[in-house]
């Protein structure tokens, strides 16, 4: 094991990063970087050290052995081997290699040329059904959670196992700088977090920065909150609210008390074929939960819009909603948009709740129909289970049903 031909390599690679790919050169530099023959070819742990198995990369070409660090710094710098808990590894492992793929297009690095075997997200694509075009906008989580759908076996091929669990040993090639090696838990994520946002900076700063890196660091970076955190401030900030001396008031006798009003809130509730009943039974739990503060109006939907059912509490979402929730055909949602249009007054909220494979979503009437009910709309937004929808002036949120019925 020549480690300092190893270390010379590195060094060389990290000159290249400065001057072709500048976002990877300050987290390479803070890597930990080891020798092992524990693994068979290269991965990163659970503390970001970038573990090589020598004898596997003495055969690699220079041009690959480029592409394979800047593909693993990119899988610390994105939190991979944390994000990862909670899902079958391998699969995680997969949908993360697509994102960091994508990524580096539009940069120097052809993946595709260097490793035909590598993953990608036209391959994840075939795999789960998906557009491409929805799969970028996809969280790594996302993508794992539909490869769990459908994928019993790695039908894949390559870019398994670089994401190793548990921290690897091995000779030191680079102790990396800062320490973030040292750190765990979320002083490590923090650590890494703030590595990142400096190498974004840089990277602007050299103008060059491919659009699909900045989007996927961004995901990391930009905290994004849950979608029933996001649907609860969504709906508070457009209530209205009132005051009067006849409410108390927190701040004493001397002060107005605030109350607010009953606002109402339409759910459009996908019970398509495709809609399974654990969705169902989430899509019905949230309407309930809404139903506490505001009147709700629920149109079942599928190809067609279904009968109104309104509620003023979540008893009434039990006994007169979701027993009647109807559907099973296929998934067109301009019927419910225009349905909906037609009904809801200026300032009232529109949830869309569906799995997101909707097959007018492209459609110039679909898009116009969106726009026109966010634009009417006090707040409006999309909740899906499966596949991001393309809705103008509608929030998206991801609704993660298999964490809520798993945990």
């Amino acid at each position: 094991m020549n480690v300092e031909a190893l270390r010379k390599e590195i060094r060389n690679i990290k000159l290249y990063t400065i001057r072709y790919f500048q976002f990877i050169a300050i987290p390479l530099s803070y890597m930990r970087i080891a020798a092992t023959d524990d693994i068979p070819t290269a991965g990163v742990d659970e503390r970001g050290t970038f573990a090589i198995n020598p004898d596997w990369w003495a055969k690699l070409m220079d041009e690959q052995k480029r592409a394979v660090c800047i593909h693993e710094a990119l899988h610390v710098v994105l939190l991979h081997p944390l994000r990862a808990k909670g899902f079958n590894r391998q699969i995680y492992n997969i949908a993360a290699d697509g994102k960091v793929n994508w990524a580096l297009n539009g940069s120097e690095i052809n993946v595709e040329r260097l490793f035909p075997d590598a993953v990608t997200l036209k391959k994840i694509a075939k795999v789960v059904n998906i557009p491409v075009e929805s799969l970028e906008k996809m969280s790594a989580e996302e993508i794992a959670s539909r490869l769990e759908d459908v994928a019993k076996e790695l039908p894949l091929g390559g870019g398994c196992g670089d994401l190793i669990e548990g921290e690897v040993e091995g000779e030191v090639v680079q102790e990396g700088e800062g320490g973030a090696a040292e750190k765990r838990g979320k002083d490590l994520e923090k650590a890494w977090k703030e590595i990142a946002a400096s190498a974004l900076t840089y990277a602007k700063i050299a103008g060059k920065l491919p659009a699909g890196l900045e989007r996927v660091v961004n995901e990391v970076l930009e905290v994004k909150p849950p979608w029933h955190v996001a649907l609860r401030f969504g709906l508070r900030n457009h209530s209205k609210h009132d005051a009067s001396f006849a409410y108390p008031s927190r701040r004493g006798d001397e002060y107005p008390g605030y109350y607010g009003y009953r606002y109402r809130v339409w759910c459009l509730i996908d019970c398509s074929g495709s809609i399974s009943e654990d969705e169902l039974r989430i899509f019905s739990g949230i309407v309930k939960h809404e139903a506490r503060n505001a009147d709700i109006y629920a149109i079942p939907w599928d190809a067609e819009a279904y009968e109104v059912l309104s509620a003023k509490n979540p008893a009434e979402v039990a006994s007169k909603v979701a027993p009647k929730m109807r559907g099973g055909g296929g998934t067109v949602i301009a019927p419910v948009l225009q349905k909906a249009l037609g009904l809801m007054e200026p300032g009232d909220a529109v949830i869309v709740l569906t799995d997101g494979e909707i097959t007018d979503e492209v459609n110039s009437e679909t898009k116009g129909l969106f726009a026109r009910a966010a634009a009417k709309a006090g707040f409006a937004m999309v909740g899906y289970t499966h596949k991001p929808v393309y809705a103008p002036g509608f929030a998206l949120s991801y609704i993660d049903f298999r964490r809520r019925r798993d945990g």
